[in-house]
């Protein structure tokens, strides 16, 4: 199926197809969605991982019309996309408990390894920039995978923070982007902060913005915001590998 995104804050440049497929793991059938832009590629891919509240339910076959945190809109800039429902491979849709969300973390982590290979070995994404978007315990997973997977190029993650006991264990640093509600009650934003104090003090590249008033259910108008800024950092990273020049270099150039 093909389609192309409303963009979210940046112009479209690619129409791309939607594909499903199902993945095994742990004897559990795992959904994965494929956002895959036309044209040559290969195309740098964006691996995101969705919060604890699960992804958006989809028909077989069938795009879903809305997005959950921006797969379209990077899509449409360009990038591979693939979605995985990784709680599936635990057998759930959802998890409530903080408790259980750390219990299951070892195992949601495994999870997301296996699905971020096989995401990184399709035709259209393999040898290219590899970067991680995630929202709230899909956020936690993104940082522990990019501070030990020397592939990947940027994380951004909002809604999370840092994974105790998963720390950098990589000699090349990845870029993160933090991205948190001021007033988030269900994660606080000292979890945000520790990340990237974490980050600043072993040399890790960061960013953070802390969003005043907004809760862990960011607005419209601030998730706008967020992918936006994820779209700005990632094609900025992967710009020089296609050969273009960001808005700031070309005004040095002239």
């Amino acid at each position: 199926m093909s389609g192309q995104a409303t963009p979210i804050g940046v112009p479209a440049t690619c129409t791309y197809r939607y594909l499903q497929q199902t993945v095994a793991i742990s004897g559990h059938n795992v959904l994965v969605e494929y956002y895959r832009p036309n044209g040559r590629g290969p195309f740098p891919l964006v691996f995101m991982l969705h919060g604890s509240t699960g992804a958006f339910s989809v028909e077989a076959g069938r795009e879903p019309a809305s997005e959950n945190f921006g797969e379209k809109t990077l899509a449409a800039g360009c990038f591979a996309v693939a979605l995985p429902h990784y709680l599936e491979a635990i057998g759930r849709k959802s998890l409530v408990s903080r408790e259980e969300m750390v219990a299951r973390f070892p195992a949601l982590l495994s999870a997301a390894e296996v699905l971020l290979a096989q995401a990184e070995a399709l035709p259209w994404a393999r040898g290219k920039s590899v970067f991680i978007f995630g929202e709230s315990l899909g956020g936690y997973l993104g940082v522990a995978l990019a501070f030990e997977r020397n592939e990947v190029s940027a994380v951004s993650e909002f809604g999370g923070g840092l994974p105790t006991g998963y720390l950098l264990r990589r000699r090349l640093r990845p870029v993160v982007l933090v991205s948190h509600g001021g007033a988030d009650m269900l994660v606080p934003p000292s979890e945000a902060e520790s990340l990237r104090d974490y980050c600043v003090a072993n040399g890790v590249p960061t960013q953070m913005k802390i969003y005043q008033g907004e809760s862990h259910y960011l607005s419209a108008g601030v998730r706008t915001q967020v992918v936006s800024q994820t779209v700005e950092l990632f094609n900025r990273i992967d710009a020089p590998s296609r050969g273009i020049k960001t808005l700031g270099q070309a005004h040095e150039n002239k």
